[in-house]
This record gives structure tokens, sequence and C-alpha cells, in this order.
């Protein structure tokens, strides 16, 4: 059976321009073509009424803040909300032009994985409540039966999880709660028409007739005698989210507050396509005009792609530890350059070994951006049979292809033995006898020689080196080799071993 999550946000026109309305803007109204569109609540305790002129208003009460409302501002407002709530369903439809502060989510499906319908709603509203957007929920069978019951006010009679149930919490409501009705209310009062069970106990074919044939389409609609397509909203194809907070943003916590808003909308997109990320650009933009200057760039680099936002947050807090704002800010934009696929989820009951890797990952991007890149080093073997040219200590790169299990970056290991501890530079040792010496112990030579001949390409004439495995009277062992045909001829050592 399907079920729907109907969401009705009371206050987004004054959300949207009075983000901080109850706090900072108690007496805030919204107008449009010059009378009331919205109020809070201490407005209209003034006597603020819809509809009123901007005159009247002035006159109740003067001290009132006033802004136009902005439509364009709300729908990119409702995006990023409808954006978020991509986590729990794919189904989800914005309401009709007439009623765009409505949002319907088919959640039929998302059940089992929320742990019932209870628990998604609490998720849903924490999300909203993120969002500072007072809100009612409603939960019925069908998307219109959901709608209606968000959007009365009988708080205990908005969920239904049967057909029957809900045509009982329906038939008490207004008629108004009908879209459809708005403009045949006065003709539905005359007569007598006060419920929607008034309505529906109507001839429909009068109805049809008189009124309009979308109310009985409405209506069959919200009983669940009929299923109505809903406009899905689909997410963009490219993730470009901006952030226009309302006021100047001037300390480092506040830029990471906003940032994480919109990582939390990045990771409802990679849901809702099944993808991830393993690069995110911030642009951090300042005042324009007279001060103007170029926005600053936040690069987030991760070693493996992403789509939770504990994969981004953790090395955005780091990152920006280090970073220093050179002057305010005024929006935040996050873009993502590609997205890559997602693995697919461990089946195992034990942890794999590609997810230690993973952990392992997570540990050098925080480090990264906490020490800085070029202070995380790691070895790259180099095309030398040189031992002090075989590797390389260079920064370790995000995204770099590590080896798997069992691999070694370097090949397979050859016969020889060769020492964990090698020496940054040979060092010459004391010779007694034609053997070496080292803190005045002559060492005995056990293994060897590997005879290593290199860089003979080179102008210096290359090296020619025999290696040994030397032991001392206290059986530690060492690294030796000594030069073959050189003026130089003598011992070095060269590693330890442990």
């Amino acid at each position: 059976m399907p079920l729907w999550i109907g969401i009705h946000l009371l206050t987004h026109s004054l959300d949207t321009l009075f983000p901080l309305w109850p706090t900072d803007t108690p007496v805030a109204v919204v107008l449009q073509q010059g009378r009331v569109h919205a109020a809070t609540p201490m407005a209209q305790a003034l006597g603020l009424r819809p509809g009123m002129r901007r005159s009247t208003v002035q006159a109740l009460a003067p001290g009132a803040v006033l802004q136009v409302r902005n439509v364009a501002l709300e729908e990119q407002r409702l995006q990023q909300i409808a954006l978020e709530l991509l986590q729990y369903t794919p189904n989800l439809a914005l309401g009709p032009d007439h009623a765009r502060h409505t949002l319907l989510l088919e959640v039929a499906d998302s059940l089992q994985l929320f742990k019932g319908p209870r628990n998604l709603c609490r998720l849903v509203r924490a999300l909203l409540r993120r969002h500072q957007a007072p809100h009612h929920l409603g939960m019925a069978p069908t998307a219109q039966g959901a709608r209606i019951l968000a959007c009365q006010n009988q708080s205990a009679r908005r969920r239904s999880l049967q057909t029957e149930t809900l045509r009982r919490r329906l038939d008490p409501l207004p008629a108004g709660m009908l879209p459809a009705d708005q403009t045949h209310l006065d003709w539905l009062e005359n007569l007598g028409c006060h419920t929607l069970e008034h309505v529906r106990n109507l001839p429909r074919e009068g109805v049809r007739l008189r009124c309009s044939p979308d109310i009985i389409r409405e209506l069959d609609a919200a009983y669940g005698f009929t299923v109505e397509p809903c406009s899905w909203f689909k997410a963009p194809e490219i993730f470009s989210q901006r952030y226009d907070p309302q006021e100047y943003l001037e300390h480092v916590h506040a830029v990471q507050a906003v940032a994480t808003k919109l990582i939390e909308q990045l990771c409802a997109w990679l849901d809702a396509r099944q993808c991830a990320a393993d690069t995110l650009v911030f642009l951090l933009h300042h005042e324009k005009g007279r001060h103007a200057r170029p926005p600053s760039r936040l690069l987030l680099l991760l070693s493996r792609a992403g789509w939770r936002s504990g994969d981004f947050l953790h090395v955005l807090a780091e990152q920006l530890q280090q970073f220093v704002l050179p002057a305010h800010v005024v929006a935040v934009e996050l873009s993502i350059p590609a997205i890559q696929p997602r693995p697919a989820p461990l089946a195992g009951l034990f942890p794999e070994p590609a997810q230690w890797q993973e952990d392992e990952a997570r540990l050098l991007d925080v480090l990264r951006a906490r020490l800085g890149a070029a202070q995380v080093l790691e070895p790259r073997p180099e095309a030398d049979h040189r031992p002090e040219l075989a590797n390389a200590w260079k920064a370790a790169a995000p995204g770099l292809q590590r080896p798997g299990p069992g691999q070694s970056p370097c090949g397979p290991p050859g016969p020889q033995a060769r020492p964990f501890w090698l020496l940054p530079q040979p060092y010459p040792l004391e010779t007694l006898r034609n053997r070496p010496v080292y803190k005045g112990m002559i060492l005995r030579l056990v293994k060897g020689p590997e005879r290593i001949e290199s860089g003979w390409w080179e102008d210096g004439g290359g090296d020619r080196r025999d290696y040994f495995i030397a032991e001392d009277a206290q059986s530690a062992r060492y690294w030796v080799y000594r030069q073959r045909e050189s003026l130089e001829a003598g011992w070095f050592l060269h590693g330890l071993f442990g």
C-alpha cells in the first residue's frame, strides 16, 4: 500500500526573508503587491491580517519591518529543502503553484530502511528543524490526503495509515481545504456545504457543471478513489549550490556552519544519483564594489570518493583550522568537478582489507588537512638498483592507487635480504686487516656478496658495489659494502638490521 508524508511549511515566506524572525525581528511583515501576504504572530497580535494595505500596516504597527515577497528566493530555499529530503526517498513532489509551500514524499519503499513510519517522521522533522522551518507533517495513503492532513490545524488527526481511517479524518475538515474550492467557497457556503463530507455527498455531475471538474478530481484523489499523477522533483544534473547568509560571515566557525549545510545538500544529491565525489570546491565570495576582491577558494581532496557527510566534515574542520579569511564572506558556493561511481557495500560478516584501506585513506585525509600536504609523505619506488635511489619520499597524493592486500609496491621480493633501516648516506668504516670495523669492533662477513652495478650512464661513471651482511661480537647485523675498481675503495655501512 502506498504511504505519503505531506509537509506544510507554516511560515515559508517569513522564513525566507527573515530567517531569525522569532528573535531578531518579531514584528515582521511580507508584502505582495502592496498588501500583507504573511505576518509574524506578534504582528498579527497587533491587528495585522492578510490582505491589508501597506498604509494600514504602518498605521497599526509603525515599528514593523516590511519586506516585499521574493518568490525566486522562496523557490530556491524550497529546492534546497527538497534536495536534502531526497536522502529519505527518491519520490518527492513539490506542491502546485497555488500551494508551493507544501512537499509530498512517497515513502512506502523507505519504511524498512528507516525503521518504520514513526522513526522516518522523526528524521524528517529533525532535518526541517535544522533549516529552522516551522512545519506540520501529515501521513496518509494518498498524496492529496497527506497534503490536506498536514495543512489542517488538528494535530491529533494528521496521521492515518489505512484508507478507511483517512476518510474518517477528511470528512469533518472544512471544504476550503481543497485547492480547487477556493473560487467557489461562497457558493458552497450558501448551499450549506461546510465540510469535505458535505461536498462529497453533492451530486457529482451537478458539481462538475456548476463549479469545476477539478473539485471532483481532487476529492477523489484525496479519498483514494483515483490516483492523481504527481510532478516529481528531480535533482539537478550538476551540483552547484550557493548560500547567501543574511549577515556577513567574519569567522571561520560561521563559514564552517554554512559549509556543513551545503555538504548535507550535496550528500542528499549524491544519494539521489547513487554516486560519490572525491573533490569539493568551495568559493567564498567577498564584498563587491569599491572593496571588491576575488573569491577565496577552498579545495577538499579525498583519497577515496565519499557520499556521507562524515566523509567530508572531518576533513573540512581540519582544513578550516588552517584557513585564514582575507575578508568577511557574503556568500558560500559549493560545486564538484566530477562524480565517481559508488563502491558496492561490503557483504561480509568480518572486516575486509578494503574497509581497512578506506579507514587508512580517511586518516590520511585528516592528517593532510591538519599538517599540510607537504608534511604527509609516502614512499615512491624508483627504477634504480642503488638502494639510496630506489625509493623517494614524496607528498601523499589524494586518490593515489595504492597496492592491494598481498601486493608489494616494488614487485615480488628478491632472494637477497635487505635491512629495515637504511642510512641517508653511506657511512665510511675503518679497516683492519681488510675487514670493516664499526665502533671499535671487527665485523664478520656472514652472507654475500650481492653485486650491484648501476649508474654507468651518468657522468661520474656509476657505482660498482659488493654488499655483505656483517655481524659483530654481540650478534648485531649490519649491511655493508665495498667499492670495486674505484680509487675510493673501502668499506661503507649502509643499513641496520632490526
